[in-house]
C-alpha cells in the first residue's frame, strides 16, 4: 500500500461498486478471478486439473464435483435452492433423508436449468429423487402440490347451474373456502367451470346464490347431497408431475441411457419376497436365485429405456420374462398340477394375483 497512489480513486466494477484490480478485473462478479468459461448460475468453476494446480494436491471426482457445487451455490442458485428446500420439506422423512435429497436435487436441478427454468427443474430433481426412494407417483404429486398448486391440478368441474336472483353474486365454496370459476351463459341457465385439485377428495362444496340443474352435470364425479350443496368423488390422478418429468426426458440433458429412477431401490421395492406364493414355488424348485438376478439384470435395462412407462409395469414383465428364461416349461406344468391351480391365474411360476401387493404400493 506504500506504493499507491493516495490522489488516484480505484476504479469501480460498474454491476456490483466493486473496486476492479490492476488488470480491470472484478473479483466479486468473477467469482475469485475464474474467467474461463460460464455456466447458467454464474462463473463457471475450474476443472480437476486446474484446481489440482491450486491446491497442489490430486483432486477425485467426488471432491471436484462438492468445489464445483460450492460455486454454484452462489447468488444465482439462491432461488433454485429455495425452490428445492421447500418442496422437500413437506415430505414425511428424517432429517438426513432431506438433507440427501436436497443435494442431489440441486446438482441435478442445475443440468436441467437451462432447458426448463428454476421452477420446473426444481420440481422434476425433486421429483426424480422420491420416485428412486420408492415414494409413489401420487404421494410425491401431492407434497409437491403443496408448494406448486399447479402441478396437483386436475381437469375443472363444469356444473350446470340455476341462479334464481341474477342480480346476486354467485359463489362456490370448497370445503370452507372460496374456489374461482369461470361463468358462462347457457339459455335461462349458466355453466360455472370450477378448478379442482388432488387434495379435493370428499370435500364438500356448497353453491351459494344458484342451484344445481337435475340435468348436465358430471353425477360420477359429485354426490348431491341437497340443491345446492354436493361432496367431490375424483377417481382421476394429476398428470401435471408426469408432463413436467418428461419434459425434463426429453430436454436430452441427462445421460443416454441413464434411468430417472434408481433402478435398486425399485428393485428393493418390487421385490419377489412381497409375492410369497411365487417365492415359495421358485425356492422349492430351486430356480429362485437364478430368476432374482435375472429379473434384476432384465428391470435395470427396461428402466434405463422405459419410454415413461410405470417401474410397476416395467418389474412386472421384468418377472414374468424372467421366469420364462430361467424356469423350464414343464416345470411350471408340474407346480401347477401338484398344488391344483389355475393356469389362467399362472404365468410361468409367477402368481398373477399376488402382483396385487405391488399395485396397492402405488396408491
Amino acid at each position: 500500500m506504500s506504493g499507491a497512489n493516495p490522489e488516484r480513486e480505484p476504479e469501480l466494477c460498474e454491476h456490483c461498486g466493486s473496486p476492479l484490480d490492476e488488470s480491470g478485473l472484478c473479483w466479486s462478479c468473477s467469482g475469485g478471478g475464474f474467467q474461463s468459461g460460464s455456466s447458467p448460475v454464474g462463473t463457471a468453476p475450474l476443472d480437476r486439473s486446474e484446481l489440482a494446480k491450486v491446491l497442489g494436491r490430486g483432486v477425485g471426482d467426488r471432491a471436484h464435483g462438492a468445489y464445483s457445487l460450492s460455486m454454484q451455490q452462489a447468488e444465482g442458485m439462491s432461488h433454485l435452492r429455495e425452490e428445492i428446500g421447500s418442496m422437500v420439506e413437506q415430505f414425511n422423512a428424517s432429517q438426513q433423508t432431506k438433507n440427501s435429497v436436497k443435494q442431489s436435487s440441486e446438482r441435478n436441478a442445475v443440468k436441467l436449468l437451462p432447458e426448463l427454468g428454476p421452477t420446473k427443474a426444481a420440481v422434476a430433481s425433486v421429483a426424480q429423487e422420491f420416485l428412486s426412494l420408492g415414494r409413489s407417483f401420487a404421494e410425491v404429486s401431492f407434497f409437491i402440490a403443496r408448494v406448486h398448486p399447479r402441478v396437483g391440478r386436475l381437469s375443472s368441474l363444469v356444473l350446470r347451474v340455476y341462479a334464481p336472483d341474477e342480480a346476486s353474486a354467485v359463489d362456490v365454496i370448497v370445503g370452507t373456502r372460496k374456489r374461482d370459476f369461470k361463468s358462462y351463459s347457457d339459455g335461462l341457465y349458466r355453466r360455472l367451470r370450477v378448478s379442482l385439485y388432488c387434495w379435493d377428495g370428499g370435500a364438500v362444496v356448497e353453491l351459494r346464490n344458484a342451484v344445481l340443474c337435475r340435468r348436465g352435470n358430471p353425477l360420477k364425479r359429485m354426490k348431491v347431497l341437497g340443491p345446492s350443496k354436493f361432496a367431490l368423488i375424483l377417481p382421476e390422478k394429476t398428470f401435471q408431475l408426469f408432463k413436467i418429468l418428461e419434459e425434463a426426458r426429453l430436454s436430452g440433458v441427462n445421460p443416454a441411457g441413464e434411468p430417472a429412477v434408481d433402478p435398486l431401490n425399485v428393485v428393493r421395492k418390487y421385490s419377489v419376497a412381497r409375492l410369497p406364493f411365487t417365492e415359495k414355488f421358485l425356492r422349492e424348485t430351486g430356480h429362485l436365485n437364478r430368476v432374482s438376478a435375472r429379473y434384476s439384470a432384465i428391470l435395470r435395462k427396461k428402466l434405463a429405456n422405459g419410454d415413461g412407462r410405470m417401474p410397476r409395469k416395467l418389474a412386472e414383465e421384468s418377472l414374468v420374462e424372467a421366469c420364462h428364461t430361467e424356469v423350464p416349461g414343464f416345470v411350471s406344468d408340474l407346480v401347477v398340477n401338484r398344488y391344483r391351480l389355475k393356469a389362467s391365474e399362472m404365468n410361468s411360476l409367477v402368481v398373477l394375483p399376488e402382483l396385487e401387493a405391488w399395485r396397492r404400493m402405488d396408491g
